[in-house]
């Protein structure tokens, strides 16, 4: 099976939206800020600018980095709220 360049790009933006996610609630001295902000970004960018045509993954990235954004700002109003 060939794989294109575009599916390389998916793939790379998938496992990137995923670190975000699983990462993004750990706000111990600010580690999300530096351990998934930026590769929640470079995710982003990858979808947005470089991943070509209509796909599932093109769907699924965006909604994964949602998810995990919002679920990192959840925890981190939480954590400010129970100090």
């Amino acid at each position: 099976m060939h794989r294109t360049k575009n599916d390389w790009i998916a793939l790379i933006s998938f496992l990137l939206a995923l670190w975000f996610s699983l990462t993004g609630i750990i706000w111990v001295y600010g580690a999300a800020l530096f351990i998934a902000y930026p590769l929640g970004i470079l995710s982003f960018v990858l979808w947005r600018f470089f991943l070509k045509g209509e796909r599932r993954e093109s769907k699924l990235i965006p909604t994964i980095l949602s998810l995990g954004f919002i679920l990192s700002l959840l925890v981190l109003v939480v954590t400010w709220l129970l100090d």
